[in-house]
């Protein structure tokens, strides 16, 4: 299933504050009640690296900008770092869309799809939903594998 209008293009450092605020709105409830605070620095620090890796798409629907996705491709693993959607576009199938292809690529390649998420994260249902298994946990997150 694709959802019309999606498409991924490549970011670039231009999408820097686009990615941080998506972060910042999406994210730093979860954050803090993990660890207490939000880091603006360390946030900003990892966004600029992970823009200079290459790994993070922006999600637009027709046109306009609704989100960030941010994935590795190793050689025996993919793995989902960072999935983010503006509320207002949230619980519209986008994100399924999105992982559900990421986990035929990975299923193609004969290789498990990975991610880790915050147990705060309410986004742990859509990943349990979608198939994934606990592989691990930390006082903080959940570590989750879909197998090939």
């Amino acid at each position: 299933m694709t959802v019309a209008g999606v498409e991924l293009r490549q970011a670039s450092l231009a999408d820097a504050e686009f990615i941080y605020r998506l972060v910042e709105v999406t994210m730093r409830s979860y954050v803090e009640q993990i660890w207490g605070s939000f880091s603006e620095e360390l946030n900003r620090q990892n966004i600029a690296e992970t823009i200079a890796a290459k790994n993070y798409s922006i999600i637009q629907c027709r046109g306009e900008n609704i989100g960030a996705i941010s994935v590795e491709r190793h050689a025996d693993f993919i793995e989902l770092s960072q999935l983010f959607i503006l509320p207002q576009h949230q619980n519209k199938g986008i994100g399924t869309s999105l992982v559900r292809t990421l986990a035929l690529e990975a299923r193609q390649g004969g290789m498990p799809l990975r991610l880790r998420v915050l147990k705060s994260n309410p986004a742990l249902c859509l990943y349990e939903r979608l198939g994934f298994r606990v592989s691990s946990t930390t006082p903080e997150r959940v570590y989750m594998e879909l197998n090939a």
